[in-house]
């Protein structure tokens, strides 16, 4: 009887996730999505440890194309199917993990069973997961959270059991979350935290000396992974660089752990925000709101101290710590890399820490709110937020993606010639990629109509909107490009066999117009603008 109930519950998950989902089904690729799936077509599964990324040893997220590509083929809606998928049942794992880890507390089966599900839905309908689920490349991401966490609840059982069949089954996934993420290097200290929690009641040195020699099977799994990646990589570090994944600067992570902090809980915040959240002891708003905060979280612990006895505190204390721990914990192998308050790029490395910090929503609201009916009006509440949310954050993947699908085709459509030449490519929409990186990768393997020998862009562009527009200014040896809103900036700059950036000191990155100086162009060249959603064949060349 209850493994049916089960089955029903994860039915249900898959059943919201397509739901949830269900408007970026047919979204066409994106930016690494064509070099990276791309390559795998073309039969090069170089990508597997994508040494021109710097190093990404990810064997087991690269074979997921191989099948995604031989059942597909260039059909981004079974891709996209794939992603929603394995995130509907991470969702329920986080469900079942849920439940595993609140066996050890003295709650009633219905507050379990309603804390866990809660939990459940949270990470399912969570707005902050779009990049790792709406963008196909951020399948690495899903994929490792989803081999991390069966490790953990074949760990958890493990620990109940003491069949070594769980241990075996928890070592296998913590091997196959490695090979599909380096950021799963994480899971034995995730162990470490869950086996002393569990270990508090009996602390007979059998156990513990057990519990050890469990430890050093993980790490002894670690180890090997790190020689065999670095073996691979020619690097230790590999990734983004030493100086991304080493930087250990207190300013640095303070300012990442609150970002990430946040962006587990609330969806990208609108920008307009940025103004106080910048100088917030500047700010009216923000003092307000704070003060409000720290009066409901006195008022709550006045009140949790009538409702609960001295025993009831210290437990649920207890298990606070153990799941902030294992927030932090998961969040340390990305907690140098960059992230967002305002836009969705980067959200996608909170995808596994946010399972704890569901699961910690999930029980302070249920130890918080003591009238059933009450908890769950606001439960209902805050999924409705995160479906909106999701809804409208969705609406900008599929934007971008469409906006890709139509540079592609303007771009083979219009070009006469073998040598195309841009001067400035959409690199992301509000944080959103469209073309960081790919669009080489784009016109050579997923369109079959004309073949280019060469493909060159001056300047990547952020975009706050599709139709955001720009001015081309042409003189005798000159050409300014000037972007009509000042939210816009370009990203990157680099000069071409057509055109030289005029003053690198003065066209800053941060700056809305490029002068640039123009050089011999060979006559077999097409040079396209960017322009109000549409790519534009510079005339008179």
């Amino acid at each position: 009887m209850r493994s049916s109930r089960q089955f029903v519950v994860l039915g249900l998950f898959i059943l919201a996730g397509f739901v949830a989902y269900s408007n970026i089904l047919n979204s066409y690729f994106i930016s690494d999505d064509f070099s990276q799936i791309g390559k795998v077509l073309a039969g090069d599964l170089s990508v597997v440890w994508g040494k021109e990324h710097g190093g990404f040893f990810r064997p087991l997220f690269i074979l997921s194309y191989l099948v995604d590509t031989k059942l597909w083929g260039l059909n981004p809606v079974g891709f996209h199917l794939s992603n929603i998928a394995f995130h509907s049942l991470n969702s329920f794992l986080v469900f079942a993990l849920s439940l595993r880890m609140l066996e050890s507390l003295k709650l009633h089966s219905v507050t379990r069973q309603g804390i866990s599900l809660a939990a459940g839905a949270l990470f399912l309908l969570h707005p902050s997961h779009t990049e790792a689920v709406s963008w196909i490349s951020g399948r690495v991401d899903v994929l490792a959270t989803f081999f991390c966490l069966a490790a953990l609840l074949s760990y958890l059982g493990y620990a109940r059991s003491k069949r070594v069949s769980q241990l075996g089954s928890s070592l296998l996934f913590f091997s196959l979350a490695l090979l599909a993420k380096e950021s799963a290097i994480c899971l034995p200290f995730l162990v470490i935290i869950l086996g002393l929690s569990r270990f508090e009641a009996r602390k007979d040195s059998k156990s513990l000396w057990r519990f050890v020699s469990v430890i050093a099977v993980y790490f002894s799994i670690l180890l090997v992974f790190i020689a065999v990646r670095s073996r691979f990589l020619g690097s230790l570090i590999g990734g983004y660089g030493v100086k991304q994944h080493l930087n250990f600067a207190p300013g640095w992570l303070r300012d990442r752990l609150l970002e990430a902090s946040v962006r587990s809980v609330l969806p990208m915040l609108p920008f307009q925000l940025s103004r106080f959240l910048f100088k917030p002891l500047q700010s009216r708003v923000f003092i307000l709101f704070s003060l409000a905060c720290a009066g409901l979280i006195v008022t709550l612990i006045v009140f949790r101290r009538r409702w609960y006895s001295r025993a009831e505190r210290r437990e649920g204390n207890r298990f606070l710590i153990v799941l902030a721990s294992l927030f932090l914990v998961s969040l340390l192998p990305v907690i140098n890399l960059r992230l967002s308050l305002y836009e969705t790029w980067g959200e996608r490395f909170l995808y596994f820490p946010s399972v704890f910090a569901c699961l910690l929503i999930a029980y302070l609201a249920a130890m918080l709110i003591r009238r059933k009916e009450l908890w769950l009006l606001i439960l209902i509440c805050i999924v409705g937020f995160y479906s909106v949310s999701l809804y409208r954050t969705n609406r900008t993947w599929r934007q971008a993606a469409e906006l890709s699908r139509s540079i592609q085709n303007e771009l083979v459509h219009s070009s006469t010639r073998d040598h195309l030449m841009i001067l400035n490519l959409p690199d992301n929409l509000r944080g959103t990629p469209i073309f960081h990186n790919g669009l080489p990768e784009a016109l050579e393997y997923f369109q079959n109509e004309r073949h280019f020998k060469r493909i060159e862009t001056l300047a990547f562009q952020d975009l706050r909107s599709v139709t955001d527009g720009v001015e081309i200014t042409r003189n005798t040896d000159s050409l300014i490009i000037h972007l009509r809103s000042d939210q816009n900036g370009f990203s990157r700059i680099e000069s071409t066999e057509c055109f030289e950036v005029a003053d690198q000191s003065r066209n800053s990155l941060a700056r809305n117009s490029l002068e640039l100086r123009v050089k011999t162009c060979s006559h077999d060249t097409d040079i396209f603008f960017f322009d109000e959603g549409r790519m534009i064949k510079l005339p008179n060349q």
